[in-house]
Order: C-alpha cells, then sequence, then structure tokens
C-alpha cells in the first residue's frame, strides 16, 4: 500500500519524477466567479478568472502582478524560505460567504521576533485590516462565519490548537471558543452555533462530538453528541442548514449519523468499515460523499461512496484510491485526487454523479500549501471552494505534468494555478502560485 504523501508533497522536498507542461492561455470564454491565490512570491493576489493582471493584495507597492518566472529552477530552490530574517509569509486567504472580503494570515520573522497576524481586506476599498497579532501562536486556518461578519481561525499553540472567534473590525476583542487536539468544527447558519469534533475538557480526555451555544457574554456545551473514540475529522451542517452530520462509535462499529439541525433526532445512515474515516455534503443537501482510509499512517482513501440521506441507499463512485474529493456547486460532479500504484504523482478526475462517467483530467504535484490542505479536505470543504461557481471548471496550484512521467530529475518548474475545465478542454495556467481558491457560489 502506497502513502498519499509520496504524490502530495512539496516537490522541493525531494528529487522527484516529471516532465512538465507549458502554461497555456485558453482562447473559450473563463468561468465566472473570482479567484485568489498565494503567489510563488509568498502575496495574496485578487482576480477575475480572466486574471490578465492579477491584483497584490499584499504587496508594498499596489497592483503589482506575481513574478511570472518560466525559467526551469532547482528543486530545493522552488519555495519561498518563510524562515528568512525580515521575510513576511502570506497565506490561507478565504473568501468571505458573500464575496466581498478576502481574510488571509501574515508570518513575519525580524530580528529573532515572531509576529503571526490575521488580516481582512475589502475587496472594493482595498482597505485591509489586521484584526488578530500574536507573537507566539502560528495560524494554521481561517473559516468566515455564515453572517460574514465574523471570523475563526485556528491557533497553533505547544499543547494543541485553540479556536478563536472575531469580529471583523480593528481593536475588538478576540474570544476563546475551544482548545483541544484534535479540534474541527462547523459553524451553524444559525447564529451563536458551532458543531465540535476535539477532546473532552474531563480529565481522561476523551474524544467528544458536541454542539455549543454562544452568547455575547457566555458560551457552553448544549448537547453531546458522541463520546469516545470517533475516527473522522469534521461534522458539518447540511448546506441548507436542515440537518448536522457526524461520526459516532457505537459498540466498536463506526455510524455516519444524521440528526436535525439543533442535534435532535439522530439516525444512523452508514455503517462503516473499521478506519479513519472522511466525508462531505453535496451541496444539494441530499447527499454525503464518504470513504474510508483503512490505515491511519497511510491516508489513502479506498473509494468513494454516495449515500441518499433520505434512503440511507449507498452506491460507490468510484473504487480507485482517492486521497481527496470535492463537489460541484451544481451536486452533478465530483472532482478527487487519485493515487496511482507506485507512481509518484496524483491525478486530476471527475465524476458525473447522475451518469457514473469518469473522466481523467491530468497528472500533477502539487505544492506543500495545497499538500496541507487536501489532508484536512473536508474541513476545507466548509470554508474553501476549488470549484467556480458554475461547476465548469476547478483550480489547483501546482506542476502540471504531461503524461506519466518515467526519468529522475532534480529540478522543476515553478509551480502555477491551473484552471481546469471539466469538458475535457486544455486547462489554462493564470500565474504562478503555491495555493489557490475560487468565490463561493451564491
Amino acid at each position: 500500500m502506497r502513502s498519499v504523501r509520496a504524490c502530495l508533497r512539496n516537490p522541493a522536498t525531494a528529487a522527484v519524477l516529471f516532465q512538465f507542461a507549458l502554461a497555456t492561455i485558453a482562447h473559450g470564454a473563463p468561468p465566472p466567479g473570482a479567484i485568489t491565490f498565494v503567489g510563488t512570491d509568498s502575496n495574496i493576489y485578487y482576480c477575475d478568472t480572466k486574471c490578465s493582471e492579477p491584483k497584490c493584495i499584499t504587496c508594498k507597492a499596489a497592483a503589482i502582478n506575481v513574478r511570472r518566472d518560466d525559467a526551469i529552477v532547482p528543486v530545493a530552490d522552488s519555495a519561498p524560505d518563510a524562515g528568512h530574517a525580515g521575510a513576511t509569509v502570506y497565506g490561507l486567504p478565504t473568501f468571505s460567504p458573500d464575496g466581498k472580503r478576502l481574510a488571509y494570515s501574515s508570518e513575519t520573522h525580524k530580528d529573532a521576533e515572531n509576529s503571526f497576524a490575521v488580516w481582512v481586506s475589502d475587496l472594493a476599498r482595498s482597505q485591509p485590516a489586521q484584526i488578530f497579532e500574536s507573537r507566539t501562536e502560528r495560524i494554521v486556518y481561517l473559516d468566515w462565519l455564515p453572517d460574514a461578519q465574523h471570523l475563526s481561525f485556528l491557533l497553533a499553540e505547544p499543547r494543541g490548537l485553540s479556536l478563536m472567534l472575531a469580529e471583523v473590525k480593528e481593536s475588538r476583542p478576540v474570544r476563546i471558543v475551544a482548545t483541544g487536539m484534535p479540534l474541527y468544527f462547523d459553524w451553524s447558519a444559525q447564529p451563536g452555533e458551532v458543531a465540535l469534533h476535539t477532546l473532552a475538557l474531563d480529565s481522561d480526555r476523551t474524544e467528544q462530538v458536541s454542539l455549543m451555544s454562544l452568547t455575547p457574554t457566555s458560551q457552553s456545551i448544549v448537547k453531546v453528541l458522541s463520546r469516545g473514540r470517533t475516527p473522522f475529522k469534521t461534522p458539518a451542517w447540511s448546506p441548507d442548514g436542515k440537518h448536522l452530520a457526524y461520526i459516532a462509535n457505537y459498540h466498536a462499529e463506526s455510524n455516519i449519523v444524521v440528526a436535525d439541525a439543533d442535534a435532535s433526532h439522530p439516525r444512523s445512515v452508514v455503517s462503516l468499515p473499521v478506519g479513519e474515516n472522511s466525508f462531505v455534503w453535496a451541496p444539494d443537501s441530499a447527499h454525503l460523499a464518504y470513504s474510508t482510509a483503512l490505515t491511519p499512517r497511510d491516508p489513502t482513501y479506498h473509494g468513494i461512496k454516495l449515500v441518499d440521506v433520505a434512503s440511507a441507499n449507498s452506491k460507490w463512485l468510484t473504487h480507485n484510491d482517492v486521497a481527496a474529493f470535492f463537489f460541484a456547486p451544481d451536486s452533478r460532479h465530483l472532482a478527487y485526487i487519485g493515487v496511482p500504484e507506485d507512481k509518484p504523482y496524483c491525478t486530476w478526475s471527475v465524476i458525473d454523479i447522475k451518469t457514473g462517467a469518469e473522466k481523467v483530467l491530468g497528472n500533477f504535484l502539487a505544492t506543500q500549501e495545497e499538500s496541507i490542505a487536501y489532508n484536512y479536505f473536508d474541513q476545507l470543504a466548509v470554508s474553501h471552494s476549488i470549484w467556480s461557481p458554475d461547476s465548469s471548471s476547478f483550480i489547483y496550484a501546482g506542476v502540471r505534468l504531461a503524461g506519466s512521467p518515467g526519468q529522475a530529475l532534480g529540478i522543476a518548474p515553478p509551480p502555477s494555478a491551473y484552471i481546469v475545465p471539466i469538458d475535457g478542454s486544455e486547462p489554462h495556467a493564470i500565474s504562478n502560485a503555491v495555493l489557490a481558491f475560487f468565490s463561493p457560489a451564491r
């Protein structure tokens, strides 16, 4: 059994097998929606899908475009040095639900002093605002609340993670919502409700899935949904807000449970095999896609199944080994990252949910930033989209491969952000980048 990490890793970490494809610009009409990406210069960029002139959100001089260095470079030099004295590295760009603002993180190292911060930029006014700063705690994830007025983020601390909540205004207090390791969560469309999967606060440090209620002055666990070993990551509300899904462990058997939005009337819709599990909601709120990794140390998911939430009937979408999967906004298509056996690369494929037809759309090497995101794709699904709002294309950052590479080389081209049409037409590069997302469908 081969590891997902063999293909979802930064090409700068080792010599890799590759044969790169030259960046091409598609001549057809681009899909609608905006794009954000982290450039190879570690700045945050924003553009429409034509991306002819990406706007730099974090550059010192406004409107500087990302470096278009098309030269082949040594693999060891293909990633920015985040630890360089005085350097500021930006990351984790996250569109607000209404698409009007962009949140992102920064990390600065200067004269033996560190600064880790969270920023929000109004895209219409080009006004960035710093809403949080720490000297010791790195920001590892950002997630907007449905009201688009509050932002949550995870801080990495020596003993675990902290979930923070902030109003998106400068000089406002920031509150700690929860601490623990692991710590996965989803915010309800109902104000002040968050579903948590973390460790219990008691001394035995038991995992639990719970529902928390927050007011402006207090917060408390109102319902514990499951206690004990729960082999999954993220509890999640359905996109229509009517149901909450999570995985519970009953007598050593794991089940996907779907409850009402307030966690009442839970019912099992899937009995799962032993292993680590992930699921994501379809945007139609009628289906869940799920999969199981049998070995925790090798997080390769073995196929993908689709369950009808109402009938609890499941069917296979693919039997291939996969690393991550993502529903299109129309719920008609599912993109997944395949893990070919004994190959040093991954593949992008798309499944037509209605017909079952599957189309392979190319081989690639992921950047370090995208690899980290894909390893937590079920958490990513509640906050980010790789799909264009019209479901015609998806975006990724990495090194696109031509065919199936068979030669070991120690050099690689700079990674680019690629828009991939699912009709099989040629993908096109928009700019050199290490992480990229579309704006949310509305």
